[in-house]
């Protein structure tokens, strides 16, 4: 079975009528559209297709970055091989369906003449002419055969290309014999860019990659603004998660790569290169206008959207995110924890009958209906309303406390309020609520520890 990744860039009828002709009960069809468009990927993907093909569709704002595109299909597909299509791909001849373990090329070594098995080796993103890296690693990964070519690609190797192969080159210079093997397929009838650069050349390019040392470039950190009112609550902000990043990105109040808002509120104007980096599913479920979107329209404008749902930023395996943002969280847990394992089941009955307190809801008061909303498709409840209720009708010698509940103020007043919850909680309750603002699968802050 084959999965056919037509990395899309707003309609193609031509390659998707080659590979509705071609496609085969039990393969798959990934649509992957970087124009951002889901109405027109929409129509693509009711069209007439052969039976028992899946089609999977995905709309990204990517722009025309095949990078990206092919990413995105490589985690969506569920056969045992893929060929991805670049738009302007036509297919000329029948694939070959005699698979095994080793790529299938035809002689001129580019994607679109490649069936690659299942991998989990990704492609460079936001970089021309990345297939040259990729298609080199997944040659030291496979044997290859060659197949009687079966595609044909529209040649347009831009100025780019010479610097996809330095790139390469400096960081794997055993692919100059490959490169010097492969370049004539790919200089076909260059672009009048590359024909200068190639005629500027001291020697023959032939020449010059035999001899020549590699070029000594490097990568730039990104520059990244954060702004907004709420810039100390996203996770490029926090002190302590920097050695993740350090290395790749600066952090900058001056011109920038990029623009990082943590709010939906706190966009007032999209200029540039802008995303919201949200850590709390609260926020986007009530002020996102789609928070499962990987892009939005806000009054400010339209920006991507990274949050726990549409971004595994906050993927945890054991430890959720929002407690490694603090050391302190973790330290005062450790001790917590610690004295408790000492405790035996005697020690605990007794604890338990001396507290006079049944149960404690430490949690904003708001009872507003709004609150009680869900998006099923992304596994979210709004829980705000529901705790409210729950703790106004919980039996015995309740507690309840935070904004909004009588005599209590915020938590914000305080100078350590994790500090102060656990001085005022620890050995006091019997029962103690650590129901979250909003249920999101990835979603887990200190409450529960």
């Amino acid at each position: 079975m084959i999965a056919f990744a037509c990395l899309l860039q707003g309609v193609d009828s031509h390659l998707l009528d080659d590979v509705a002709a071609v496609a085969q009960s039990g393969d798959q069809v990934i649509l992957t559209d970087t124009s951002g468009d889901p109405a027109a990927l929409t129509r693509l993907q009711h069209r007439h297709w052969p039976a028992g093909v899946t089609i999977t569709p995905i709309v990204t704002d990517s722009f025309g970055d095949d990078g990206i595109a092919t990413n995105l299909a490589l985690d969506a597909m569920i056969t045992s091989h893929v060929v991805i299509l670049p738009a302007r791909t036509r297919l000329t001849a029948p694939l070959p369906r005699d698979l095994d373990d080793g790529l299938l090329c035809g002689p001129a070594p580019v994607l679109a003449q490649m069936i690659i098995p299942r991998t989990a080796m990704r492609r460079h993103e936001g970089q021309p002419r990345s297939d040259i890296a990729f298609i080199w690693a997944l040659r030291q990964a496979y044997s290859i055969r060659t197949a009687a070519p079966w595609a044909q690609t529209q040649s347009n190797p831009d100025p780019a290309l010479l610097d996809a192969v330095q790139a390469l080159l400096t960081s794997d210079p055993a692919a100059a014999d490959w490169l010097k093997i492969s370049l004539p397929y790919w200089l076909e009838s260059p672009a009048p860019g590359v024909r200068l650069i190639l005629q500027s050349r001291a020697m023959p390019l032939q020449q010059s990659l035999q001899s020549a040392a590699p070029p000594r470039i490097g990568t730039a950190r990104l520059r990244v603004r954060l702004q907004g009112q709420h810039a100390n609550r996203t996770p490029l902000a926090y002190p302590h998660l920097a050695p993740l990043w350090a290395n790749h990105i600066t952090l900058t109040n001056d011109a920038s790569d990029l623009t990082i808002f943590a709010h939906p509120r706190d966009v007032i104007t999209v200029t540039g290169n802008t995303a919201l980096l949200s850590e709390e599913p609260f926020w986007d479920s009530l002020f996102s206008p789609d928070p499962l979107a990987d892009a939005i329209t806000l009054p400010g404008g339209r920006l991507h959207q990274l949050n726990h749902h549409t971004s595994a930023i906050f993927a945890h395996a054991r430890v959720p995110y929002f407690v490694l943002t603090e050391p302190r969280y973790i330290g005062a847990y450790q001790r917590l924890f610690a004295r408790n394992a000492l405790r035996n089941p005697t020690d605990w009955q007794a604890l338990f009958t001396k507290r006079i307190t049944d149960s404690v809801f430490m949690a904003e008061c708001r009872p507003e209906p709004f609150h009680d909303l869900t998006i099923p498709e992304g596994d979210i409840t709004g829980l705000c309303a529901w705790r409210t209720r729950l703790a106004l009708t919980a039996p015995g010698h309740v507690q309840r406390q935070g904004a909004g509940w009588p005599g209590s103020g915020t938590r914000f007043d305080l100078t350590d309020w994790h500090g102060d919850k656990l001085r005022q909680l620890d050995n006091h309750t019997r029962i103690l609520s650590a129901v979250e603002n909003t249920h999101q699968p990835a979603y887990l802050s200190e409450k529960f520890f």
